[in-house]
């Protein structure tokens, strides 16, 4: 296994968003993917955070993400909307849907938008989380590129689909619940592969059907579903609201983000904004919210659990941490940023990056 550092938010940060901007992309759209990729660090998501770096600036090299899309707006009513992102990196195209769902639900309630043409967004909370500065409810979903078995098959026909959403309440931590309809998301696996670690054998296949432990097995094979034929089919609902809505590629149609560079990866993204307002009082639906919370907590504990956790608590918690002293990156990350410096002419050597 290799050695881990803990390096300045702040500096990888700066880092990520100058490394955008030589490869093409505006101050704006830099830092909107910077914003993403460096929270999914904070919240301990390393498997979407400064790994992605090397692959998304391969993209924008070959064209696969277009560094000056022209977004438009195809299908409208008062409540939704469906975007073509003429092949925008996932975050921007993200961003601009989610703000419009925001807009349109101040009107309106609620709204719920779609997205085709577009490439990897990075983790769903980024989306979601944007809602509740607006006293609204976010969700957000999002296909992937076929990488997991269906329920009693052995082939990567469908993805790890992600599901996401956020409600505000009166706690520190707000309500999150992110999560992918795999066992793990598969980047935990490239991260593992990056790093010379073995995987749990829960987490995937090898070409043959058969649970592996080996990262390198388990990208030429495919991720296990969670939960039997529940995570399976949820992860199918995905892909139907993703892809049908939108117009965008199922899962087994839609280009893969690394070995096809330059391709478009046509991911469609689904986002939902929820106005509280329109439904009930906020202050009193964020302190209903918080009660019913206090009363989970009082539940009794299994052995061995020192405290009820609710979704969205941990990944805070990391966030503050980590915001203050620094996230944990390994050593085969740091290399690889360390020959993007050296590509783009950045000025930073990233393997002896300080801590906080």
């Amino acid at each position: 296994m290799s050695d881990e550092r803990r390096v300045s938010a702040r500096i990888a940060h700066d880092f990520t968003r100058r490394a955008f901007l030589a490869a093409g992309l505006s101050q704006k759209d830099a830092r909107t993917i910077a914003d993403n990729l460096i929270l999914a660090e904070l919240r301990g998501i390393s498997s979407h955070g400064m790994t992605r770096l090397i692959y998304y600036l391969k993209k924008l090299e070959d064209g696969g993400f277009n560094a000056a899309p022209s977004l438009r707006v195809v299908s409208e009513r008062l409540g939704t909307f469906v975007v073509d992102a003429d092949r925008a990196p996932g975050a921007v195209a993200g961003t601009f849907a989610m703000q419009k769902c925001i807009e349109k639900a101040k009107q309106t309630g609620i709204c719920m938008g779609s997205v085709r043409n577009s490439n990897h967004f990075g983790i769903a909370a980024f989306y979601a989380l944007m809602a509740l500065e607006h006293d609204m409810i976010g969700m957000a979903f999002c296909n992937t590129v076929a990488n997991m078995n269906v329920y009693g098959g052995i082939d990567k026909v469908s993805g790890s689909n992600p599901i996401c959403a956020a409600i505000p309440t009166d706690n520190t931590a707000p309500f999150v619940y992110d999560g992918a309809t795999s066992a793990v998301a598969q980047g935990k696996v490239v991260v593992a592969r990056k790093e010379g670690r073995k995987i749990p054998m829960d987490w995937a296949l090898d070409r043959q059907g058969n649970p592996t432990d080996d990262p390198t097995e388990a990208l030429a094979g495919c991720m296990m579903h969670f939960g039997g034929y529940k995570g399976s089919d949820l992860s199918m609902l995905v892909d139907l609201f993703c892809a049908g809505l939108s117009g965008a590629s199922f899962n087994n149609e839609a280009y893969p983000l690394v070995t096809m560079s330059d391709r478009c990866q046509n991911l469609g993204f689904n986002f939902v904004a929820i106005d509280v307002a329109a439904f009930t009082d906020v202050c009193a639906f964020k302190k209903r919210l918080t009660d019913h919370f206090e009363d989970l907590r009082k539940t009794r504990r299994a052995k061995d659990v020192d405290r009820i956790t609710l979704p969205g608590e941990p990944e805070y918690e990391k966030t503050v941490d980590n915001t203050e002293n620094g996230f944990w990156i390994g050593t085969g990350v740091l290399t690889e940023l360390d020959g993007i410096s050296t590509k783009y002419r950045l000025g930073d050597q990233p393997l002896s990056w300080p801590a906080q």
